[in-house]
């Protein structure tokens, strides 16, 4: 992971966050989000948190993320695009992926959030 990248995707994670609830439940989501990839893979992380509404709104925002940043695809979800990628590609992908989930969780932050 580059610390640079980070940096660089916190002020366009906090233009998200914006229009993003502001409910503390997300902050935990994020700051569970790295260690769920590393124990369970990025493919099943990412399954498992698009089985549920509240979870699946985090893996929109690191995809809208990745959207603006640099991520070029015709997919509708980051799943799509896990599936579709070869194994490198995907470990490319995974690290680009926990950098977003770093900035979000950094940018989130910033915001007064409700229990």
């Amino acid at each position: 992971m580059n610390n640079k990248r980070i940096e660089k995707l916190i002020p366009k994670a906090i233009k998200l966050l914006q229009n993003f609830p502001k409910e503390a439940v997300y902050k935990g989501y994020l700051a569970a989000f790295g260690p769920t990839v590393i124990t369970s893979g990025i493919v099943q992380a990412v399954a498992f948190y698009i089985a549920d509404d509240k979870k699946k709104r985090v893996i929109e925002l690191m995809f809208d993320l990745l959207l603006i940043e640099d991520l070029k695809t015709d997919k509708k979800t980051l799943l799509d695009v896990l599936r579709e990628g070869e194994n490198y590609k995907n470990y490319v992908l995974k690290n680009k992926i926990l950098e977003a989930s770093i900035a979000c969780k950094l940018a989130i932050r910033t915001f007064e959030l409700k229990d």
